[in-house]
This record gives C-alpha cells, sequence and structure tokens, in this order.
C-alpha cells in the first residue's frame, strides 16, 4: 500500500496593493522623473519670469508644474521607453 506525503503549506502575508504598487521599479522611476519634470518646469518658468519679480506661486505656474508632471510621466510609459517601437 502507497502512503501519500504532502508538503507543507507555506502561507506569507501579502503587502497591501499600494505598497506593492510603491514598490515596483517601473512606478518608482516613473514617479522619479515625473518629480524631476514638474521641478525642471518651474525652474523655467520661474527664471524666465525675471526671477521672482512676480508671485512666486500663480496660474501660470500651476499650468508649467503640470506640463512637466505630463512629460515625466509620458517619457517613462512611451511605448519607446518600454521598448515597444
Amino acid at each position: 500500500m502507497k502512503t501519500f506525503e504532502f508538503k507543507k503549506l507555506e502561507i506569507q502575508h501579502k503587502e497591501s496593493w499600494v505598497k506593492r504598487k510603491l514598490l515596483n521599479p517601473h512606478v518608482k522611476r516613473t514617479l522619479v522623473l515625473a518629480a524631476i519634470g514638474a521641478i525642471a518646469a518651474y525652474a523655467i518658468f520661474y527664471f524666465s519670469q525675471g526671477a521672482g519679480t512676480k508671485a512666486f506661486w500663480n496660474e501660470d505656474a500651476f499650468n508649467h508644474v503640470l506640463m512637466g508632471l505630463g512629460l515625466g510621466v509620458f517619457i517613462t510609459n512611451s511605448p519607446c521607453a518600454r521598448g515597444r517601437c
């Protein structure tokens, strides 16, 4: 008569969905490049306005930061950046 041998089931606690996504290398790279794009866009805005002759933060500055964020996200998620050209 044969006896069956069973492996012990190892159950590991999974981390939360948000934590797993934030630890993903692609998401990290996207966030870093989006932040760099936003900072660069604000710097271009700030220095093109005469280095502070206008308000430090206004609607135009916000629009520049949003464009920089979008550019940073586009650079990391474009098809060519992901090797699908």
